[in-house]
């Protein structure tokens, strides 16, 4: 589909299917990895995926869950850092639905049953693998490549 509308969007060299196979893989990729963002309760730890990074903060490390004025929910930990949670950014939606209010109401619930704090950093964070979202980052640099070779050869 993206090959029969690359015309209409003004690209007119010799490739025109690649250009627009790459702009649409690279834009569902941006968008899989936005629309996954996510807070999972595990265990004694809430885990925030957001479009990048997971950050893990154990239950006992959690001193504040908040909600600013944006409506963006954040998490405080007891040594003061704070993690941004992607996935309820206070969107227009979210201003009549109030999602943040009830996910920042989930997670002190959870909260509430307090554990030892762990020593050291208390907030990990590590790379968020998505795999689902990475194959169309794979597919766009593929295709990507695929454009540059036959600008080469042509």
């Amino acid at each position: 589909m993206a090959a029969l509308v690359v015309g209409k969007m003004g690209f007119r060299g010799p490739n025109k299917a690649e250009v627009g196979l790459t702009a649409s893989f690279a834009t569902i990729f941006l968008v899989q990895r936005i629309c996954r963002t996510r807070v999972l309760i595990v265990g004694d730890e809430v885990c925030v995926v957001n479009a990048v990074f997971e950050y893990t903060v154990a239950r006992g490390a959690v001193a504040q869950v908040l909600v600013d004025m944006g409506g963006s929910l954040k998490l405080k930990t007891v040594s003061g850092e704070e993690v941004y949670v992607g996935a309820y950014s206070g969107s227009l939606i979210d201003h009549f639905v109030g999602s943040s209010d009830r996910a920042a109401d989930v997670i002190r619930q959870h909260v509430k049953v307090k554990t030892k704090a762990p020593r050291g950093s208390v907030v990990r964070r590590g790379l968020a693998i998505s795999w689902l979202s990475d194959i169309w980052l794979v597919a766009a640099v593929i295709c990507a490549v695929w454009t540059a070779i036959g600008n080469v050869v042509h």
